[in-house]
């Protein structure tokens, strides 16, 4: 009965003999188009002829592209991820943060383990240690960019499985969702607009326009990076009711620079957004002013810092009961009083998330009250029949 093949790209036991004189390690090996070939490697002994031999063959595994193998380090399967085209699609910011990751945490705690080496207990254990050093969100982004990498390296043939899938859970204690109500958006408002009127440090009238901004946050519920990227060609004043129409945020790039990225967060985000009123009367009153393509320029006409904006918002509410309320509090503030008045869906799409889980499970405050049971209820204070 004829012996079996090998398995395909494997070889058979090795066998150390002498070739010339000089020590040498052989080995038959059943290539990739199926074909079985003799293989050998001298060396100064026969352990590193054995050591050549293996280091050819796995060589000869090696695609003779950029495909990644068992050998490849995790570093180099996530720069791998990185330079996807699908990748590259993803938020400026997002791609900074997960390249941030990558450079410091993942390369220095794991960067170095072969894809080989990379089992289901080492990943969990470095997990375990990223989110006791630096915290859970730290540990989540981690995890998400171990989830990418192995997820091509299995694409690459070079592992089986993807071992992030069934590392353990990182466990983040979650904040309760506090949304300011009218009241408090009302004073906060009042807030921005005092801090307008006062002059800045030099005794010059301040650019900020924070009243204007915060206007904007309450009326659409933009994120801060989408409301700054406002050009006039997206504001349509004459419609009835008028609208802005989110089509990209403002990012930072590589070198330092600020820029208008023409795609916002993620594809749900682009949305035409209906203005109320109040909306309207400040872009009017924006717009007889302007002076350049942008809603809310600079003080020099140019995109407005986001790092700035945040910088006067805290300067405007230092001090007052709403010190620690950020921009992010007001999208909270409009997805619950939607919420409220018009249902979830109405809250998600003016917020632009991709599902209603993302709305509930980070922008809408929960309501506690309890539904009318009354006449259910009642049952039981009826007086007992005799």
């Amino acid at each position: 009965m004829a012996r079996p093949p090998l398995d395909l790209e494997t070889w058979g036991k090795i066998r150390r003999t002498s070739v010339g004189g000089k020590p040498t390690a052989v080995a038959y090996f059943r290539d990739s188009d199926g074909v079985t070939r003799k293989m050998q490697r001298q060396g100064v002994t026969p352990a590193e002829a054995e050591r050549n031999l293996k280091r050819a063959i796995r060589d000869r595994l090696a695609p003779a592209g950029e495909d990644l193998t068992g050998d490849s380090t995790i570093k180099q399967a996530a720069q791998k991820w990185l330079d996807e085209p699908e990748t590259q699609t993803l938020a400026i910011g997002s791609l900074r943060r997960y390249k941030a990751v990558i450079d410091t945490i993942v390369a220095d705690g794991f960067g170095g383990v072969r894809l080989s080496e990379a089992t289901v207990p080492r990943v969990d254990r470095f997990l375990k240690a990223v989110t006791a050093n630096h915290g859970p969100g730290t540990a989540k982004t981690a995890r998400t960019v171990l989830q990418h990498t192995f997820a091509i390296a299995v694409r690459h043939g070079a592992i089986r499985s993807n071992p992030v899938r069934d590392a353990g859970r990182i466990v983040q204690a979650k904040k309760p969702i506090v949304a300011p109500d009218v009241t408090a958006v009302l004073e906060m408002q009042a807030l921005m607009r005092a801090y307008d009127a006062t002059p800045d440090k030099r005794g010059a009238k301040r650019a900020a326009d924070l009243g204007d901004i915060f206007s904007l946050y309450t009326s659409t519920g933009a994120r801060t990076a989408e409301v700054l990227a406002l050009r006039w060609d997206d504001v349509d004043l004459d419609s009835t009711p008028a609208t802005v129409t989110i089509t990209g945020t403002v990012a930072i790039a590589a070198d330092g620079k600020i820029f208008r990225q023409e795609h916002p967060k993620t594809e749900t985000s682009r949305r035409e957004l209906k203005l109320p009123q109040y909306a309207l009367d400040v872009l009017l009153r924006r717009r007889i002013e302007s002076y350049c393509e942008w809603v809310f320029p600079s003080a020099t006409g140019t995109l407005r810092w986001p790092h700035n904006l945040r910088r006067n918002w805290r300067d405007a509410l230092a001090g007052t009961a709403y010190a620690e309320v950020t921009p992010r509090a007001l999208r909270k503030a409009v997805a619950t009083l939607l919420r409220d008045e018009l249902g979830v869906e109405a809250a998600r799409d003016q917020l632009g998330h991709a599902s209603e889980m993302v709305t509930r499970k980070h922008y809408i405050q929960p309501a506690h009250a309890g539904p009318d049971a009354t006449s259910a209820l009642d049952a039981f204070g009826k007086t007992a029949s005799k």
